[in-house]
């Protein structure tokens, strides 16, 4: 099969495991991108999955709702390392240089049939994580919990 046939496949998976979720998603089926988002305990959260055919890559981004000012970036630099040490799949990326923070998840597909599990699994672990710690990255970035703190819940 190749790289565009097992992409569409995949694409497809995805959406049903969205429909089957009864989960309201925007589709750009042309870049193989879904659009979508969900309301955690305290902050919403969007999600941009994407498939990419060259690189055989499943991909999940969710942003956090807000940037991280400059004068505690070196402090959310460090947050970002502790919450990504009690994690077994996924990890935050933090660019530096605009305050940009996100949950990654990347799914290779190489010569593989994802299933709707699967794509349940990332959309939900994702999910999972993002709303676990957005509220704490805020929190350190505002001055209400220190990065103890945060190590302390994170391995809890």
């Amino acid at each position: 099969m190749s790289k565009e046939m097992e992409a569409k496949a995949l694409y497809k998976t995805l959406c049903q495991t969205l429909d089957n979720m009864k989960w309201n998603y925007n589709k750009e089926e042309d870049k193989y991108i879904i659009r979508t988002s969900a309301v955690g305990d305290d902050l919403s959260m969007k999600l941009m999955i994407r498939i990419d055919a060259e690189r055989q890559v499943m991909y999940l981004k969710s942003p956090m709702p807000f940037a991280i000012p400059e004068k505690v970036r070196d402090t959310i630099g460090k947050a970002v390392i502790i919450a990504n040490y009690s994690m077994l799949n996924g990890s935050f990326e933090f660019d530096f240089s605009d305050g940009y923070l996100a949950f990654k998840m990347v799914v290779p597909y190489m010569e593989s049939i994802i299933s709707e599990a699967v794509c349940k699994y990332m959309i939900v672990l994702s999910c999972s994580m993002t709303d676990k710690f957005n509220d704490k990255f805020q929190a350190i970035s505002e001055g209400r919990m220190t990065l103890a703190e945060l190590e302390k819940f994170a391995n809890a």
